[in-house]
């Protein structure tokens, strides 16, 4: 839809297919999986992504300059090139997490300005029939996080809120660090928090799953 309304605007613009980064296995995925939308504006590249979710978002397109910082209210994004290949990195920063009444219960230190790898990709474009055999896989392998793991993810005005199982996580960005509030759920709660907080209405009741372990989340 994005790469739609950029089209009916006027802009040039292409699909990008990015390989995310697999946390457990420090490994990338050897096939692209996420989708990405190249624009090229006044002789300028960006990287448009409007769909990674939780605190990984990038909240406005990304200048497509290797090894330049790029300050976002989530955090320190930087892309960094090598033989044509592009890495997309998110500098680690300090995460307080809170609980109910905003006291904070413990600090995740930061001792070095180190980076999460999130994804890469080349320039090459690709077509949305591209992405039907990834689309296929994540929806039907057994192995596949999106069958093992219920994930709803909302950007917010200053934050993320996400539903990962029963476990309800809503993470505030403040200055440089996150704020992050956690909470476990009844399956009532659940329900409730759908229609309130993520506005989704559904015809029946929605049953979490969580049978994995992805960092990431």
């Amino acid at each position: 839809l994005l790469f739609w309304a950029f089209q009916i605007m006027g802009y040039k613009v292409d699909l990008l297919g990015a390989h995310v980064y697999d946390p457990e296995r420090k490994a990338y995925y050897p096939n692209f999986t996420h989708l990405l939308i190249r624009v090229i504006l006044e002789g300028q590249t960006y990287i448009v992504d409007g769909g990674f979710g939780v605190d990984y978002q990038m909240r406005q397109p990304m200048e497509l300059i290797s090894e330049k910082n790029q300050p976002q209210a989530p955090g320190i994004f930087c892309f960094t090139e090598k033989d044509g290949v592009w890495y997309l990195h998110k500098a680690k920063r300090k995460k307080f997490r809170m609980d109910s009444e905003n006291k904070i219960l413990c600090s995740d230190v930061v001792k070095n300005m180190t980076c999460k790898n999130i994804y890469l990709f080349t320039l090459q474009p690709k077509t949305i029939d591209d992405f039907q055999p990834a689309c296929l896989q994540l929806q039907t392998d057994p192995n596949s996080m999106f069958l093992r793991k219920s994930v709803c993810s909302l950007q917010t005005t200053d934050g993320v809120l996400v539903l990962i199982g029963w476990v309800l996580i809503e993470t505030k960005y403040k200055d440089d660090m996150d704020l992050v509030v956690s909470k476990v759920l009844t399956g009532e709660e659940v329900q409730k928090i759908l229609k309130e907080r993520f506005k989704i209405q559904l015809d029946k009741r929605f049953v979490p799953l969580n049978t994995c372990s992805v960092h990431r989340f």
